[in-house]
């Protein structure tokens, strides 16, 4: 009976050692990480030069992360009453890459993001600033090019949807959207030994 037992046991544990739950994230390991630095451009429309940076953590060809950006005076919306203009947003950031050991490969992410458009405003020598809240996301694709083992450039188009400004001084959602060409330099590593 003993033997019996013994031979059951073994088999159930060689039965389970094989059925192995699937999971969505079962295969997916953390080959590397980096910080970058973005500069976003507005292209065919009056949106500002943004700059800022972000960072993530590298799963095999995905990242997820966040970023930081904000830009500074809004030429086009500028009046006797707006000296300055200041939009912020930082979230998350995630994206992929398509074969990243090649030279050069396709590239995607989207940051969505949370953040402000402040506006000093100086009523009767009173100073005080208008602050919206807003939600923004910024689709992009692109290509990238590995430059060193630890260093790559990004170049993408996209679109910056912007939802939240307040119309009561003039402005509204669209002055902040629009098409934007956008670089990331990506400083890590990204787990150079794939193919």
């Amino acid at each position: 009976m003993k033997n019996v037992v013994l031979v059951l046991g073994f088999c159930i544990i060689t039965i389970s050692a094989f059925a192995q739950h699937e999971t969505v994230f079962g295969k997916a390991r953390v080959v590397g990480g980096f910080g970058a630095p973005i500069v976003e451009f507005g292209i065919g429309n009056d949106l500002n030069t943004a700059v800022g940076g972000g960072g993530g953590v590298v799963i095999n060809n995905f990242f997820l992360g966040g970023y930081g950006i904000g830009s500074l005076n809004f030429d086009q919306l500028i009046n006797d009453e707006l000296t300055e203009i200041e939009v912020g947003h930082g979230g998350f950031w995630l994206g992929s890459t398509f074969k990243p050991h090649k030279v050069l490969h396709l590239y995607g992410s989207a940051k969505i993001g949370w953040g402000a458009i402040s506006i000093p405003i100086d009523d009767n020598d009173f100073q005080f600033d208008d602050l919206d809240k807003i939600f923004v996301v910024t689709p992009e694709l692109g290509v990238e090019l590995n430059v060193t083992k630890w260093f790559r450039i990004a170049a993408t188009g996209g679109y910056r949807w912007v939802s939240g400004a307040n119309e009561r001084l003039d402005y509204n959602d669209e002055d902040f959207s629009g098409a934007v060409a956008t670089l990331n330099f990506r400083f890590g590593w990204f787990g150079w030994h794939r193919n």
